[in-house]
């Protein structure tokens, strides 16, 4: 009987240190400059949510990442906007430096002319049943009023030179001789200020069972969930979540391939530790139907 429910005891704890490592979710800390490009300039797909307070003075507040999927759709990890209100959430474009002041109260959002490239959300789809436990169906969708048009000539050039694709349904995310970063504007220390611009690293997927080895069974992800390990110079922390995990080839200047989706992890912004992401394409495989609503074809233009 002692035994049982020291047990079960030691279960409860368990959960409890379980779900304090899962909630310090995913700053990339080692910001890198690759093919000579700054973040803004290499991911112009990169998306900042954040909360604006019903009052309209209280300056909004980054709270999660996404990715700018074209056509009004933006990726990003349910479990960032699953208890949120919808109607307090605007998602800030093109990976611009964090601008925090509220708008003007005069100003209607969203307009393509305005130079915060904010838009509110008018729509949360939670594609799958989100565990909040462990993670697993951590991807929502979110869709604003399109259509978004940079404000300038330079920036449409550049934001249509630097295209996103999903997937293929049948990708592995283990592409030999991709080189993959993630981004996004988390903080350099868990209860630190979020960065105001963008930043990036470079990251590898992991082997599950070396996931395992390194992160232990029970923080790492089930075995085929849709969740995969990756790890590298860079790692990500509280206000990262949501954000992309990108690939394509070093020789290449072609379209990123967004294969991930920055979940969770262990610790905050340790280089070198595992990072935990969403399969883009296990869900695009096994769960069709609910990536309806995202541009048909498989390359797709941040400017539409």
């Amino acid at each position: 009987m002692g035994y049982r429910v020291q047990h079960q005891e030691g279960i409860v704890l368990g959960l409890l240190l379980l779900l304090q490592l899962l909630h310090r979710v995913n700053p990339i800390v080692r910001n890198e400059v690759a093919e000579g490009l700054t973040a803004t300039e290499l991911f112009p797909f990169a998306v900042s949510l954040q909360l604006v307070a019903p009052d309209g003075v209280t300056r909004p507040q980054h709270f999660c990442g996404g990715t700018y999927l074209g056509r009004g759709w933006i990726l990003t990890a349910a479990h960032c906007v699953i208890a949120v209100n919808q109607s307090h959430i605007v998602a800030q474009l093109g990976g611009h430096e964090l601008e925090l002041e509220p708008e003007p109260e005069d100003a209607e959002l969203p307009t393509g002319s305005q130079p915060s490239h904010r838009y509110p959300v008018v729509e949360v789809r939670i594609l799958v049943n989100y565990n909040p436990v462990t993670m697993v169906g951590d991807i929502a969708l979110l869709r604003i009023k399109a259509p978004v048009s940079p404000v300038s000539t330079a920036a449409r050039a550049l934001w249509r030179r630097q295209q996103l694709k999903l997937p293929l349904p049948t990708d592995s995310i283990a592409m030999n001789g991709e080189m993959c970063y993630i981004f996004g504007y988390g903080s350099e220390e868990y209860d630190g200020p979020v960065s105001r611009t963008l930043r990036y690293g470079t990251v590898l997927a992991l082997e599950a069972d070396r996931c395992v080895g390194m992160m232990g069974a029970v923080v790492a992800p089930p075995p085929d969930s849709g969740m995969f390990c990756a790890i590298g110079r860079a790692d990500a922390c509280k206000g990262d979540s949501g954000g992309g995990y990108v690939c394509r080839s070093p020789s290449s200047n072609g379209p990123f391939v967004l294969r991930g989706i920055i979940s969770y992890g262990v610790g905050c912004g340790a280089a070198g530790t595992p990072g935990v992401y969403t399969d883009v394409a296990y869900y695009l495989h096994h769960y069709p139907p609910a990536i309806t609503g995202l541009p048909s074809d498989r390359s797709l233009r941040s400017t539409q």
